[in-house]
């Protein structure tokens, strides 16, 4: 019983003494009777090591037995890939010699252990194959020789700031009460595990928006190939798992936090984003987790750090010149006339990566317009883009222009001003729908990697992609039409065949202008007139003039009905329609054919109004012109003045000489 004794407290001094071991060895009752190891020269053991993190410490748990999970404190978590070699250092004869000797304690494992932690020589080759800890954490030797073993941790996890030190196992070994021997033994070693913590911020280069929904693939380089391998779903806490792949996504204020890491090389690479901002997939954010919990990024080394992220987006905008007015405004809407030269600009906000960018290119689509390509100037702060930066082409009335990103590291961030002229053509529409011109700019959705630089980056096959951003103006047009009627006292009725010729003032520098004495009677000769067209009335004595801007306008007559009379002198008409447009309140991003899709304030609907009762809702200015029976009256500067004033002339000559004769007579 003494030598039982001795027996048992060398099992609980070895269980005291693993620092990094829960199990425990109890004395037995001295009454009890300790039965002998079994000599079935063919028995053997088994351990199955049970790999935990430290949590909040494991208490006592631990006596040879497998335990139930509640006896493990909070905090603990299985610890996978942890690797453990078992070295037997002392046989089954040994070990019952060395218990016959009655001893106090079992061996010091420095006998059998080097400072360093590793096994000496002598025992090296009594070696069994390493064994991982499996996502349970759990790792089991089984047909092990009786003896006694040293165990050494030869796998250490990332996780772990602190190897576990060797300990001396015997095998078997005693129950908690000393009464019986254990050969299936359970062991808990434990060591201090340390998880980093690293946050991302992501914004956009518009306004500072926190993009939320983008995603990122999170990478750890391995140390045994030196290539970096995706980080899967987390099955617990901590600990890098194999599984589905773990997909980092921004949350509302574009924030990712990440814990859990143990120590290594990571990266972060995104994998998508939202809102027509460029996917950089092949920029990656490296930094290290230390085995003090620091992190270290770039130059910067601490145990908060957050790596900011700013998305580039470009963006257009698309105006219109108003017409005859000073100084000059640019708007989305404009009235124009048929014929007219239209000016038109357009920006385009430059992203930062645009060198990055396979794709960046400008399309102008017109309605009822034809654009002018050769009128197209490219300039940034004044100055003309150089012209190998872009080509540019006509596409039907439109035009592309194809910019060559690899040219245009100077306008990084910068805005290009794209300024052109349309002219707008006859088939315009003359209603609320008005005359749209459109722009749109496309450019890459991904920025994709190099494959054979980086072959391990999750975005090596992505397609390029392209997004979209297009923006509209509205040119409309208005109309004026002529009711012409004649009196025949009080008979009045419609005047067919009756013309008119409808001139407009305009600038004088304006191409087919007349001035001086060319201009019709009536008008003011010492300015400059254009002669839109001969209007002349139909059946019903009405003629509709479309494709007119806001402005004055006069209608010269100059052909009636026999025995009306022609007008003495033009009629001022003035077109004054204002126009509202409607547009949506949100120009949200959608799922385009090949990428995502912005129209900007897209037009929904027009309104007309005017402060002339006689414009209609549709942009039509109602002019009545009345023509009554009677003499032909002449107007100012016709052929009708040269006879009156020969037959004045005349009369007077005649007044003259019957003066002359009639003092004549008297003097007689």
């Amino acid at each position: 019983m003494k030598r039982m004794k001795k027996l048992l407290t060398g099992l609980l001094t070895l269980g005291m003494t693993l620092s990094m071991m829960t199990m425990t060895a109890f004395a037995a009752d001295p009454s009890a009777k300790m039965p002998t190891i079994d000599t079935d020269p063919d028995k053997t053991g088994t351990v199955t090591i049970h790999k935990y993190t430290s949590g909040n410490g494991m208490g006592s748990v631990g006596n040879g037995t497998e335990a139930h999970p509640g006896d493990f404190p909070t905090g603990a978590e299985p610890l996978k890939g942890a690797g453990f070699t078992l070295y037997q250092v002392v046989d089954k004869g040994g070990m019952e010699a060395y218990y016959k000797a009655d001893p106090k304690d079992l061996p010091d494992v420095s006998e059998y252990v080097e400072p360093d932690g590793t096994i000496k020589k002598a025992y090296s080759g009594n070696a069994t194959s390493e064994g991982l800890t499996d996502k349970n954490g759990t790792a089991t030797f089984s047909g092990l020789e009786l003896g006694f073993y040293v165990v050494i941790e030869t796998t250490v996890p990332d996780a772990v700031t602190t190897p576990m030190k060797p300990f001396l196992l015997s095998v078997p070994m005693t129950t908690t009460d000393g009464s019986d021997w254990l050969y299936d033994i359970h062991v808990y070693p434990k060591n201090e595990t340390g998880y980093g913590k690293i946050s991302l911020e992501k914004t956009g280069v518009k306004d500072d928006e926190k993009i939320s929904g983008a995603t990122f693939a999170l990478q750890k380089k391995s140390d045994a190939t030196s290539s970096w391998i995706n980080i899967t779903q987390k099955s617990t806490a901590q600990g890098d798992n194999t599984g589905d792949a773990l997909i980092l996504t921004t949350d509302v204020n574009g924030l990712i936090t990440i814990d859990g890491l143990s120590k290594g090389e990571y990266r972060l690479i995104e994998t998508s984003v939202g809102n027509g901002y460029i996917m950089d997939g092949a920029t990656a954010y490296e930094f290290t987790v230390n085995s003090d919990k620091t992190i270290t990024y770039k130059e910067s080394t601490d145990a908060n750090i957050t790596i900011k992220i700013t998305n580039e987006r470009p963006d257009l905008t698309k105006e219109v010149k108003k017409k005859n007015i000073t100084p000059e405004e640019w708007g989305r809407t404009a009235d124009y006339s048929i014929g007219d030269k239209i000016p038109y600009r357009i920006t385009v906000d430059v992203p930062k990566n645009i060198t990055k960018l396979k794709t960046f290119t400008v399309t102008d689509t017109p309605t009822n317009l034809t654009d002018d390509v050769d009128s197209i100037e490219i300039k940034c702060n004044d100055a003309a883009v150089t012209a190998d930066a872009y080509t540019k082409a006509a596409v039907g009335d439109g035009f592309t222009i194809t910019f060559k990103p690899a040219q245009m590291a100077a306008y990084e961030r910068q805005q290009l001003v794209i300024t052109y002229n349309a002219k707008l053509k006859d088939t315009a529409y003359n209603t609320t729908a008005g005359n749209q011109n459109t722009a749109k700019l496309e450019y890459s959705k991904n920025i994709t990697p190099n494959a054979t630089t980086d072959p391990d980056n999750p975005n090596k096959d992505k397609e390029e992609g392209k997004n979209t951003i297009e923006n509209s103006t509205v040119v409309y047009t208005f109309a004026v039409k002529i009711v012409k009627n004649g009196v025949d006292g009080t008979e009045t009725k419609p005047l067919a065949n009756v013309e008119f010729d409808l001139y407009q003032e305009v600038p004088d520098e304006t191409e087919g202008a007349i001035t001086g004495t060319s201009v019709p009677a009536g008008l003011d000769n010492t300015k400059s007139w254009k002669k839109i067209k001969t209007l002349k009335t139909g059946t019903d004595g009405t003629v509709t003039h479309n494709g007119l801007s806001n402005g004055t306008y006069y209608l010269v007559e100059t052909k009636t009905n026999d025995k009306y009379n022609l007008l003495k002198k033009p009629i001022e008409v003035t077109l004054n329609v204002q126009y509202t447009i409607a547009t949506k309140t949100e120009s949200t991003w959608v799922k385009d054919t090949n990428g995502q899709k912005q129209v900007k304030s897209e037009i929904t609907g027009t309104t007309f109004t005017s402060t002339d009762d006689a414009t209609a809702a549709e942009g039509i200015k109602v002019q009545e012109v009345i023509n009554k029976k009677g003499f032909t009256l002449p107007t100012t500067g016709g052929i009708g003045t040269f006879v009156f004033t020969f037959a004045g002339i005349a009369m007077m000559a005649a007044a003259v000489i019957l003066l002359i004769t009639s003092k004549k007579k008297k003097a007689e």
